[in-house]
C-alpha cells in the first residue's frame, strides 16, 4: 500500500469512475450533490479522506467525490491510496455507508436491487438460525465478515431472486418474504415440490378455482394496498407457509390472518364486573408441513 498526495482532475476521475467495475455500492444522489456543494463554494479541503484504490486500479473508496469533480469540472488536491487489497472493500464505512445488500452485491457480483432484497433475507435466516423469537427477526445489523459465510449457508441464485420478484410484482408480496418462505420450506422439501406452490401464486391463481390456497395467498397479499395485510416480510413468509401447507394436506382455506404480536388486553371478570389486564402471548410462526404424499384435491398438483 502507498498513499500519494495528488491533483485530482476531472480526466483523472473519469478513469477511475469507467474502471470502479469492484465497487458496486451504487451513488447516493444525496452525498453527491453534497461534494458538489462543497467544490463550488470553495470548501474542499485535503485531509486524510481522499480517494482509494485497489490492486487491480479499481476505485474501492471515493466515488461520491469523483463524481462531483466530473459534474463541476473543479480539480482538487487529494491523499490518494494505491494497493489496496479488494477485500479491504468490506471495512470502509463498513457501519455508516455500506449495507448489507452493498456487501451481498461486492461478494456475488449480484445487481445491486437483487442484493438488497437477499441481503434482507440473509439477516432474517440468521436471526432465526440463532433462535430468536419471530418478532426479532428483522432486528440487527449484518457485518461485511458474516456475509460470505451466510450465503454459503443460504446460496440463493440472482434467477431465484428475480423470479421471487416477479412474483411478489403479480401480488404485491413481499420480495423478501417469498425468498425466506423459499428457503425455511427447502429444508423440508425438494425444490420441484416448493415449486408448485410458488409457480401457482400471482397472475396464474386466476386460473384456479374454489379456495385454492395459491389463489387464497394471492388474495390476501392483493389486500396488502388496501392496509389489511402486513407489509413486513416476516408476516408473509409465515402467510406463505400456510397456504404451502395447505396446499400439500388438501386443506381447504378461507383466508390468511397475520400473526399477532404479544400484548395486554382489557377483559371484565364475569362475577365482579372488573375490568382487568390479561397478558397473552405473540403468535407462533408457522412450520413446515412434514414431507407426506401430496394431495391431488387441488388443480395442477399432479403436474409436479
Amino acid at each position: 500500500m502507498r498513499i500519494e498526495t495528488m491533483r485530482i482532475t476531472p480526466d483523472i476521475c473519469a478513469h477511475w469512475m469507467k474502471n470502479r467495475v469492484c465497487n458496486r455500492v451504487p451513488l447516493r444522489p444525496y452525498n453527491v450533490e453534497k461534494f458538489r456543494e462543497i467544490l463550488q463554494a470553495g470548501q474542499f479541503r485535503t485531509t486524510h479522506q481522499g480517494f482509494a484504490l485497489d490492486l487491480h486500479g479499481c476505485l474501492i473508496d471515493g466515488q461520491h467525490r469523483a463524481q462531483a469533480i466530473i459534474d463541476t469540472g473543479i480539480s482538487v488536491t487529494a491523499q490518494v491510496t494505491y494497493d489496496l487489497e479488494p477485500d479491504a472493500f468490506a471495512a470502509i464505512d463498513g457501519g455508516r455507508v455500506r449495507t448489507a445488500g452493498d456487501h451481498v452485491a461486492q461478494a456475488s457480483g449480484m445487481a445491486q436491487n437483487n442484493a438488497n432484497y437477499y441481503g434482507a433475507a440473509l439477516k432474517i435466516l440468521r436471526n432465526r438460525a440463532e433462535g430468536l423469537h419471530w418478532t426479532r427477526w428483522s432486528a440487527g445489523k449484518l457485518t461485511a465478515d458474516e456475509i460470505p459465510a451466510l450465503m454459503a449457508s443460504w446460496p440463493i441464485p440472482e434467477s431465484r431472486i428475480n423470479y421471487m420478484l416477479a412474483k411478489g410484482r403479480q401480488c404485491h408480496a413481499s420480495g423478501t418474504g417469498l425468498l425466506i418462505s423459499h428457503q425455511i420450506i427447502l429444508e423440508k422439501w425438494p425444490e420441484h415440490v416448493a415449486e408448485l406452490f410458488f409457480r401457482g401464486i400471482g397472475d396464474a391463481s386466476r386460473e384456479y378455482v374454489g379456495k385454492d390456497p395459491r389463489a387464497v395467498y394471492t388474495n390476501t397479499m392483493l389486500n396488502v394496498n388496501k392496509g389489511v395485510i402486513s407489509r413486513d416480510s416476516v408476516q408473509q413468509s409465515a402467510q406463505a407457509i400456510k397456504a404451502f401447507n395447505a396446499l400439500i394436506a388438501g386443506e381447504t382455506i378461507g383466508t390468511l390472518k397475520k400473526m399477532k404480536m404479544g400484548g395486554v388486553k382489557v377483559v371484565r371478570d364475569r362475577e365482579t364486573g372488573e375490568e382487568i389486564e390479561q397478558q397473552y402471548l405473540a403468535d407462533r410462526y408457522p412450520g413446515v408441513i412434514d414431507v407426506q404424499t401430496i394431495s391431488q384435491n387441488w388443480p395442477h398438483a399432479e403436474s409436479v
